[in-house]
């Protein structure tokens, strides 16, 4: 799938929160642009927003691995 092929590029630094913020911002983008025409939908619409937060939630355990680890 497109999307899970996008969200595995994403890169950043947990420890570094310009870095976080620019991986946050990455994944609004790439939903909205690849899941956006969907949102009308009432079936597509809430599982893109499942698979959103899974990817924020993502990031958040990431960082706050990265910081119990420094």
């Amino acid at each position: 799938m497109r999307l899970d092929t996008e969200m595995q590029d994403i890169e950043f630094d947990p420890l570094v929160p310009a870095s976080v913020d620019a991986a946050i911002a990455t994944v609004y983008r790439v939903t909205e642009s690849l899941l956006g025409p969907f949102r009308a939908n009432p079936i597509l619409g809430p599982l893109a927003d499942e698979l959103r937060a899974q990817y924020l939630e993502g990031i958040h355990a990431s960082v706050k691995e990265a910081r119990h680890l420094a």
